[in-house]
C-alpha cells in the first residue's frame, strides 16, 4: 500500500511541475496586415542542438497540421546563409520563404519550494535550463525543499515588410527535464496564438 501512495506522490508532482505553464505577455503590432505566405521557416535560438530540433520540428507539425507549410532552419538554413542580411534573403528567396517564427530562450532562473519531503541517497545527471550538471547525495524526489527550474520563453513572428517583429508573446515553464512535452507544449499554443491573433 505504502509503495502505491508513493508512486502516485511521485507521478502527480512530475505532472504537476512538467505541464506547469502560463503566458505572460502578448503583443501584436496594429499596423500587421494578414498575408498569404508561401512558407514560413521555423528559428530556434537555442544553444542545446537536440533542444533546438526538437522546438523547430513541432512548430513545424503544428503549422502543418493548420494547412501552413512550413520548414525548419537547422535543415534549410547553414551559418554561411545567416551571416548576413544579404545572404540571408537570397537564401529565403530560394526557399520561397515569406516569414519566420523565431523561438528563444528570453531568461532561465530558479526558485525554492517547500513540502514535505521524500528522499533517496543516490548521485545522478540532471539538466537545468540547457545545461548538463551532476548532482549527488541525497536527492529530494518527491516533497521537501528543492530547486524549480523556471524559463521564460519568447516568440517573435517576422516577415518582410520590417526589420521588428509584427507579433510576439512570452510564457513562463517549470522544467523538470520533459523538453519534448514543453517543446510540443509550446510550439503548440504559439501556432493556435499567431492563428487566433489573425497573423496567421
Amino acid at each position: 500500500m505504502m509503495r502505491t501512495v508513493f508512486a502516485l506522490i511521485i507521478c502527480m508532482g512530475l505532472l504537476s511541475e512538467v505541464s506547469a505553464q502560463k503566458l505572460l505577455s502578448s503583443w501584436t503590432s496594429p499596423e500587421y496586415t494578414k498575408s498569404e505566405y508561401r512558407k514560413i521557416a521555423v528559428l530556434a535560438k537555442i544553444s542545446d542542438k537536440e533542444v533546438r530540433q526538437l522546438v523547430e520540428d513541432n512548430a513545424v507539425i503544428a503549422l502543418r497540421d493548420k494547412g501552413i507549410t512550413a520548414i525548419t532552419s537547422y535543415l534549410n538554413f547553414n551559418d554561411e546563409d545567416m551571416a548576413t542580411r544579404e545572404s540571408l534573403i537570397a537564401k529565403a528567396d530560394q526557399l520561397q520563404v515569406d516569414a519566420v517564427v523565431v523561438f528563444s530562450v528570453q531568461r532561465e532562473g530558479t526558485t525554492v519550494t517547500n513540502s514535505p519531503t521524500l528522499s533517496v541517497g543516490a548521485g545522478i545527471p540532471v539538466r537545468i535550463g540547457f545545461m548538463h550538471v551532476y548532482l549527488g547525495g541525497s536527492m529530494p524526489i518527491a516533497g521537501g525543499p528543492k530547486l524549480v527550474e523556471i524559463a521564460q520563453l519568447r516568440t517573435e513572428f517576422y516577415n518582410r515588410e520590417k526589420d521588428i517583429p509584427h507579433w510576439n508573446a512570452v510564457y513562463e515553464y517549470k522544467i523538470k527535464g520533459n523538453y519534448e512535452y514543453i517543446a510540443k507544449n509550446w510550439s503548440g499554443k504559439v501556432v493556435n496564438a499567431l492563428i487566433a491573433a489573425k497573423i496567421l
